[in-house]
């Protein structure tokens, strides 16, 4: 909720970099965040990049919050015009840290790295599981469709032994995959 006193909250209660959103009535703030990228103490005005565009915002109506649970903004680029005051601020303050990537050096994180040995384990585990354990329930799926088994009974009788290590998801799934015939 906004401060109940004008300059209850200064800007110096943000730093750059800081994840905000901010109220648009007195209980309700902005479905999307924004990145402080400037902060001018003499105006007490903070700058924020919102999805829509950089813009001087009132600390009194912008709030903190956890980007790994509120979301990383969408535009993390400081797209501000420079001028004195931002340089004022780039050198009081720093400009926003290394620790947000910005969106045109995503591709970089994207590419896909040198598989770890902990990597190699889970791929092959999954390659295991894939192959013998998947592959065993839809055989026994088959023969259980081709003894005239309804998909009822099918469940009932495979879920005695998948159904410890196999998720009711994957039996239901398979089982309608062989009865309907649907290709994945």
């Amino acid at each position: 909720m906004p401060a109940l006193y004008p300059s209850q909250v200064g800007p110096e209660a943000f730093s750059v970099g800081d994840v905000v959103r901010k109220f648009v009535t007195e209980w309700n703030v902005t479905p999307y965040t924004g990145v402080v990228t400037q902060i001018a103490p003499v105006a007490v005005k903070v700058w924020v990049q919102w999805p829509f565009g950089n813009e001087s915002e009132s600390p009194e109506y912008l709030v903190k919050v956890n980007p790994e649970i509120a979301g990383m903004p969408t535009s993390i680029i400081d797209r501000g015009y420079s001028s004195y005051e931002k340089t004022l601020s780039d050198q009081a303050n720093g400009s926003i840290p290394k620790r947000i990537i910005p969106s045109r050096d995503l591709k970089q994180f994207l590419v896909p790295k040198m598989a770890t040995e902990t990597n190699k384990m889970a791929i092959r585990l999954a390659a295991s599981f894939a192959t013998k354990v998947i592959g065993k329930l839809v055989d026994r799926i088959s023969s259980c469709q081709e003894a005239g088994m309804s998909d009822v009974q099918t469940y009932n009788d495979v879920f005695k032994d998948y159904g410890d290590f196999c998720s009711d998801y994957i039996i239901k799934s398979s089982i309608q995959k062989v009865y309907v015939g649907e290709e994945s």
